[in-house]
């Protein structure tokens, strides 16, 4: 007997059927790191008969031979000639066929084929890429990019909600948590159980799909972890096979170790109290700037995601960032849980980590926050006044404490009490308990912290 196929639910579904159904659409460009689904949501979506008749696949990563089809005239005429003496195509159905351009960034002219077939409405065209926030990803290439001529999708792993999905919970059901939240009504205690429950699952498994798929079909924490592992490593290994435009590979060897020991020292850092990264402690030959440079590649490829520390607590946060201060949190928990040694994933999903649980606790808001395209920071100072996180939430400056059930934030009251100092915020606390609002702070367990931030169809590309 065949396994079942498991089929996740993606908020990119919705977003594809929305951009399909605009009638001023533009060329659809998706980032996104590897191995967050991409180009699975992109040909189910293209391939459905309901949104095309024709769905034209070309993976510049797997066939590269592709490429020299976009050297000259870049007009969807001369391109389908230049395509079809490399690879058959079939009728094209004018309004009912997509192009799609996978690991677009591996061929920049098919990237810029998108402006100068912008306003061609005989076909649509749909680019995905995993380097895309890299700022000249092919060295050597001078190819413009087609800015403000693309509707843009930022694609990342899954979250909590879309986890739900996949474990079979309908709209319904996912709903009783958000009408909760948005009611400030506590959960009955068996509800909450059972959602505590699934987030310690979710925090284990984490959101790569290949991972949810395996979990869902198995149920077997430990081999979920043990494929969120191979990706992670696959993910390290992709460091190290780019290329150049001529060819050769992008970075040098002494390169590729400093990025991955960039990125191997995050949970030493989470572990500490501070949390704070500091940039000398990555391992390899190099100066400062090339450490930096490593953390850099890792943040613009979507592996990673910097917190940086604020001078004030203060609206607007981003001008009050200081860069050189900084925590850095994997943007999957799987990643994250993956790099621990295996016993966490029994104290996890028991309830008995102890001490090493505030680590991953703020880390799976971090990847929440994450996930719904907000920006967030942290507060600390010398003195021991620290703040887990600080956002802007409508247009309020919010501080939100990670506890466990017991948990206090001294530091937190401490600012409220001086806005004079600090400026004027709020604070929600998120931790192991249910619902609840008493003297102007909100509490709110773990499980709805990807409930602050309203979903949006255009997540900033960070």
């Amino acid at each position: 007997m065949e396994p079942k196929k498991i089929e996740l639910r993606r908020h990119i579904d919705l977003w594809l059927t929305k951009w399909r159904a605009n009638s001023n659409r533009k060329p659809a460009l998706i980032f996104g790191i590897r191995q967050s689904g991409k180009t699975h949501s992109i040909k189910r979506f293209a391939e459905d008969k309901q949104n095309y008749e024709c769905a034209i696949y070309l993976n510049f990563w797997d066939k590269p031979e592709l490429i020299s089809a976009f050297d000259n005239d870049l007009s969807i005429d001369n391109l389908i000639k230049e395509i079809s003496v490399k690879m058959p195509l079939p009728n094209l159905v004018e309004g009912k066929t997509v192009f799609i351009f996978d690991e677009v960034q591996e061929c920049p002219r098919a990237l810029l084929s998108l402006k100068t077939n912008e306003n061609d409405p005989r076909y649509d065209f749909i680019a995905s890429g995993s380097f895309l926030g890299i700022r000249g990803y092919i060295v050597g290439d001078a190819t413009p990019r087609p800015v403000g001529s693309t509707d843009e999708f930022v694609m990342r792993t899954l979250d909590f909600e879309e986890f739900l999905w996949a474990k079979g919970y309908s709209d319904a059901q996912v709903n009783l948590i958000r009408d909760s939240f948005e009611n400030r009504k506590p959960m009955s205690a068996s509800m909450h159980a059972k959602f505590t429950s699934l987030f310690r699952e979710y925090l284990c498994v984490g959101g790569f799909p290949e991972t949810v798929r395996n979990y869902v079909a198995t149920n077997n924490i430990y081999t979920s972890v043990q494929t969120t592992r191979r990706i992670t490593a696959d993910l390290q290994n992709d460091f190290g096979r780019r290329k150049g435009k001529d060819g050769k590979p992008l970075f040098q060897p002494n390169e590729v170790a400093r990025i991955r020991s960039a990125f191997s020292l995050i949970p030493a850092f989470l572990g500490k109290e501070n949390k704070r990264y500091v940039v000398s402690k990555i391992t390899g030959e190099g100066s400062k700037d090339s450490r930096k440079d490593a953390l850099h590649y890792l943040c613009d490829a979507g592996v990673i995601v910097k917190s940086c520390n604020l001078d004030v607590p203060a609206t607007p946060l981003a001008s009050n960032a200081n860069q050189s201060q900084f925590k850095v949190f994997p943007t999957d928990i799987g990643m994250l849980v993956g790099m621990l040694e295996n016993g966490v994933t029994d104290a996890l999903l028991s309830g008995n980590l102890g001490f090493g649980k505030g680590m991953l606790y703020e880390a799976l808001v971090a990847d929440a926050i994450y996930k719904r395209g907000a920006e967030f920071y942290y507060f600390a100072k010398d003195t021991g006044l620290e703040l887990d996180f600080v956002v802007n939430l409508k247009g309020e400056t919010t501080i939100l404490e990670v506890k466990s059930a017991n948990g206090n934030a001294k530091s937190a009251k401490t600012v409220m009490k001086h806005p004079e100092h600090y400026g004027k915020t709020q604070l929600i606390y998120i931790k192991d308990a249910n619902i609840g609002y008493a003297d102007g702070v909100l509490t709110i367990p773990h499980y709805m912290a990807w409930l602050l931030f309203p979903w949006s169809d255009t997540l900033p590309i960070r």
